[in-house]
């Protein structure tokens, strides 16, 4: 057995090999981790200086302690090292922790099968082991930020230490007794070390109680941490009123006010009780083809006042909806339609052609006699685990999943909207039916007695348009993703931001919502319109969790929507406490049904709630997050390698393999940019000069979002030491590339148009060759490229088209006719633009406080 004093020594006694110190020195080295605590890191609280904090561990305690190192023939040195090493472990997501002893660094195993006997002997032949092999001279010794004493209080932290903590035996009377943490304030907070000895504590309680334990049994958190992490993830009971089946829902409201608008798309504007028929129609045209409960209706269909009578007509004949979005390629559209066991497809328009499935009938809504004319079916009796809706989110294989969404689900998730927005609003619908946030905004809506406002095929493209909408229609309720919000927050700021004025709720959701777009919004529109930052898996029915922010501030996920619990577990399914790592699980009343056809993948990500108890589930995120201090939750990125590329969840390893099947392309790695808008295939091919050939026969088959925008050929990957390719290296090529270029000069105005859109092309796309006559979406462009590529032409030929034309002429050849003759919407640029916009933010400030005032006016008069 090692004595404490041993690891005190300046000078160890010899005779160890020069091989075996290093041999344990990179051990250590490796081991070491520069968040020892699982928190913190380099200075982040801006103070300076040494904390420190006192914990009574109690005379009964500090007695098991001298017992149980009596018991199993070690010191209370090794003891502590033991429970410190479990608690940091845990801490940490490792199965081990380096902690001083105070001047030794010691290795210690804290794997989960480890007996208390086990557990101990390993510690203290840890002890042993760095005490002999440690030399003060003629070696480099691992440096540790952690260390742990038996004995006196630490003063001072020297090297690189961050926490020192001793178990001192002082005088209970004289309050020295316990456990004392001397820390580094600028990296650490009162309250996180105050946390840290909870732990410590807990831990010491259980490795010196009575019951036998293993190093994975010992708790982190005592009862009352415990109940306080569940309290902080359960959301606020729902009512259970107002949790009808929507369409029902839907079809009380048609009654009670057939003449108020409900969904407007364009110049076409429906009525409750139009839309109510419209949808009854669609429904006794289904039930005649033989759909009922139980039945799937795939739905593909234009952003239109059609579409919505679409979805609602299908749910009315108790069948579920199964959306695609029409962006999509034929061979994704046609294989989730084939997945989900669809025998009718509802289309606007000739979106009717493209479905060629064997045994799939084809059902127009828009035409004028399914609008105006045949018998009206009245809403269907659901029970509350039919099938609502199947969304379709990406496989890891690469195929579509269909999420089964249930009425009961859904209603819950749609009341829980109506608790958190309050009210009736015009909603502006932006995302696409495939895409799940469109259940927030139409059944949100609809149960609401609100406006539903339908950006149109050509407008949800263009942000002066969606600017037009918003204004024209009153628009009071947004959601979109970050990055199409700041498309619109720029038009904003150079056409004038008084359009915006009627907005009181803005929602972000889908991706990762930055700091700076907040400090914008905020700087933009004021107080008076809030900013809610959303964060849900389809899998959870949109949402689980949100954050109101009023002003700039630090941005998080926030905490629970009503009717949900949140968990917050480490690998082993154990409650984490504050600022810990760990995985979120979600349960509640928005968890769904799980996978279609798919019980394996249904068993791995939907487990039975051990929290809820009973026969509740929770759901599998794969995302990181931790709390916080204040009681949100902070998003920390994905557990598996699936990315949000513009707001669709997208699994690395699926493009890869689809890659890797293309002819020619021997490995592919696929990196995100650092704004989630884009991915960039790396590929190691012999024939770099096909790579063009090679995306248009990925965009044959995967969703857009899917698709790379750019394709790198290399001789070979930069890999990590364990030989794998380093995907960090390639990420900080992509940043370094991805710089943005000096602004181009406004082109003469005799320059040659062609050469200008080619130079503007490059510049976007960040290419150096640009075809003539290649689509400008098969070179790797997408919608919000578009809105870059029409600034770019603005500075190159002082000419600025408007995004629909860009759309529309998508080739430089159109493109360059179009500045050639003046057909584009845009007028030429001028030199005085940013004094414009200047201007014209500050006059709209004023112009959108005038109006709210003269909305509370008209409304208290309303009343």
């Amino acid at each position: 057995m090692s004595s404490p004093s041993a690891a005190h020594t300046d000078h160890p006694p010899g005779g160890s090999s020069r091989e075996e110190f290093r041999q344990w020195a990179d051990e250590v080295r490796a081991a070491a981790t520069d968040r020892p605590l699982g928190i913190g890191g380099l200075p982040r609280t801006g103070r300076t200086g040494t904390g420190t904090v006192r914990l009574p561990l109690g005379a009964p305690l500090r007695a098991a302690i001298g017992s149980t190192a009596r018991d199993h023939a070690v010191g209370p040195l090794t003891v502590g090292l033991a429970a410190l090493a479990v608690t940091l472990a845990r801490r940490t997501g490792t199965g081990h922790a380096v902690v001083g002893a105070p001047r030794v660094p010691v290795l210690i195993t804290a794997e989960e099968e480890l007996t208390r006997s086990g557990l101990l002997a390993g510690a203290d032949r840890a002890l042993e082991r760095s005490a002999a092999l440690w030399h003060a001279d003629g070696h480099r010794v691992p440096e540790h930020r952690v260390e742990f004493r038996h004995g006196a209080a630490p003063a001072t932290l020297t090297g690189a230490r961050e926490v020192s903590i001793a178990l001192c035996d002082g005088d209970p009377a004289e309050g020295d007794a316990g456990l004392v943490a001397l820390y580094s304030a600028d990296r650490y907070t009162e309250a996180d070390i105050l946390g840290l000895l909870g732990q410590l504590r807990t831990v010491l309680g259980a490795l010196t109680g009575d019951a036998p334990v293993t190093a994975g049994a010992l708790p982190l958190l005592d009862e009352a941490g415990r109940q306080a992490m569940l309290d902080l993830g359960l959301g606020s009971p729902l009512p259970e009123d107002g949790r009808d089946p929507v369409h029902g829902q839907v079809a009380a409201l048609a009654a009670a006010e057939p003449g108020r608008v409900a969904v407007v798309c364009g110049d076409d504007e429906v009525t409750r009780g139009e839309l109510d028929a419209w949808a009854g129609r669609i429904a006794a045209r289904l039930a005649g083809a033989g759909i009922g409960p139980g039945d799937r209706v795939g739905v593909l269909a234009d952003r239109s006042t059609a579409m919505v009578a679409a979805v609602l007509g299908a749910v009315r004949t108790g069948a579920a909806y199964v959306p695609v979005d029409p962006a999509h390629p034929d061979e994704r559209i046609a294989a989730v339609f084939a997945d989900a066991r669809v025998s009718v497809v509802l289309v606007t328009g000739d979106e009717g052609r493209r479905v060629t499935s064997p045994g799939v009938s084809v059902m127009a809504v828009d035409g004028r006699s399914v609008r105006e004319e045949g018998e009206v079916l009245p809403p269907a009796r659901t029970g509350p685990q039919d099938a609502a809706y199947l969304i379709y989110t990406s496989g890891s294989t690469g195929a579509p999943k269909g999420v089964v969404v249930e009425h009961d689900q859904l209603a819950a998730s749609t009341r829980a909207r109506r608790d958190v927005y309050p009210g009736a609003p015009v909603f502006l619908l932006l995302s696409p039916l495939a895409f799940d946030s469109s259940v927030a905004g139409l059944w949100g809506t609809l149960t609401a007695g609100g406006r539903l406002i339908v950006a149109g095929p050509d407008e949800f493209r263009d942000p002066r348009a969606l600017l037009g909408l918003v204004e024209r229609h009153a628009v009071t309720h947004l959601l979109g993703v970050p990055s199409l919000y700041d498309a619109l927050l720029v038009a904003g700021e150079r056409f004038g931001l008084s359009p915006l004025a009627t907005l009181t709720t803005v929602i972000t959701a889908g991706e990762a919502l930055p700091e700076a777009l907040l400090r914008r919004h905020t700087e933009a529109l004021g107080a008076g319109t809030a900013l809610v930052n959303e964060y849900g898996p389809t899998e959870a029915t949109v949402w689980a969790t949100y954050r109101r922010f009023e002003a700039a501030g630090p941005v998080d996920i926030g905490g629970p929507v009503p009717g949900a619990r949140l968990y917050v577990l480490d690998a082993a399914g154990r409650l984490v406490p504050p600022g810990i790592t760990g995985e979120l699980h979600i349960g509640g009343a928005g968890v769904s049904r799980g996978y279609f056809d798919r019980p394996d993948a249904t068993a791995r990500a939907f487990t039975p709630d051990p929290f809820a108890g009973g026969h509740a589930r929770m759901y599998r995120t794969g995302d990181l997050v931790r709390w916080t201090g204040a009681g949100t939750l902070e998003f920390l990125g994905r557990r598996d390698n699936q990315v949000k590329i513009r707001g669709h969840r997208v699994e690395l390893g699926a493009v890869e393999a689809a890659l890797c099947a293309c002819p020619g392309i021997r490995e592919a790695v696929v990196v995100p940019d650092a704004a989630g808008t884009r991915l960039t295939g790396f590929v190691v091919t012999g024939a770099p000069d096909e790579l063009s050939a090679v995306r248009e026969s990925l965009a044959r088959v995967l969703p857009g979002a899917a698709v790379p925008s750019r394709l790198k050929a290399m001789d070979v990957f930069p890999v990590t030491v364990n030989g794998k390719a380093d995907r960090a290296a390639l990420a900080a090529l992509l940043e370094v590339e991805d710089r943005p270029a000096e602004p181009a000069a406004p082109a003469p105005p005799d320059a040659d148009p062609r050469a200008q859109v080619s130079a503007a092309w490059a510049e976007v796309l960040e290419i150096s060759s640009v075809p003539g006559d290649v689509n400008f979406f098969d070179l790797g462009g997408h919608s919000l490229l578009i809105i870059r590529l029409q600034d770019a032409l603005a500075r190159r030929t002082g000419v600025q088209p408007s995004v629909v034309d860009l759309f529309r002429c998508a080739t430089v050849t159109a493109q360059a006719e179009l500045i050639r003759s003046g057909a584009a919407a845009g007028a030429r640029t001028g030199a005085g633009s940013g004094e414009q916009a200047t201007g014209r933010a500050e006059r709209a400030r004023r112009e959108r406080a005038a109006r709210a005032r003269r909305r509370r006016v008209e409304q208290g008069a309303a009343r």
